[in-house]
């Protein structure tokens, strides 16, 4: 029951993280593009595109599926599967004109672009959240030494 329950809660940690990312992204696009509301079909797009790319996140970095592959045969991997997931939505619900080169590379670009800046802050992130624990378990070691 424990382990189905860290598992509830990391999807919706990772959900939470993933539709926000994708609200904004989108939000961001719409205002440079002139856009004044955002469609509530849009919104249940967003949603359900986010419910898959959360659980390849699970699959993918949970450490729960995949175990042995490297981190970023991971990544690259994770990268490939979601993209394809992205232009998929993209495609299905007609985000933009599908015939449009010019959309479709402004696309590409744009995901390529979100998916760097998104990585670099969870390896910040990780990284100052590593060092707070070093910091911390060096204090107790030291105070452990001291008694």
């Amino acid at each position: 029951m424990k382990k189905f329950l860290r598992f509830i809660g990391e999807l919706k940690t990772w959900g939470c993280l993933s539709f926000t990312g994708a609200i904004c992204i989108y939000m961001f696009i719409d205002w440079i593009c002139g856009g004044e509301y955002i469609r509530y079909s849009l919104v249940v797009q967003l949603l359900a595109m986010c419910g898959v790319i959360t659980l390849l996140q699970y699959v993918f970095f949970s450490g729960q599926v995949l175990k042995k592959p490297s981190y970023w045969l991971r990544l690259l991997l994770f990268l490939g599967l979601t993209y394809g997931v992205c232009a998929a939505f993209a495609w299905a619900f007609r985000w933009f004109p599908m015939g449009n080169l010019g959309a479709w590379i402004s696309f590409v670009v744009i995901f390529f672009a979100a998916f760097a800046v998104l990585c670099l802050g969870f390896e910040i992130y990780f990284r100052v959240l590593g060092k707070k624990y070093d910091e911390a378990l060096g204090r107790k070691k030291r105070r452990k030494d001291s008694e």
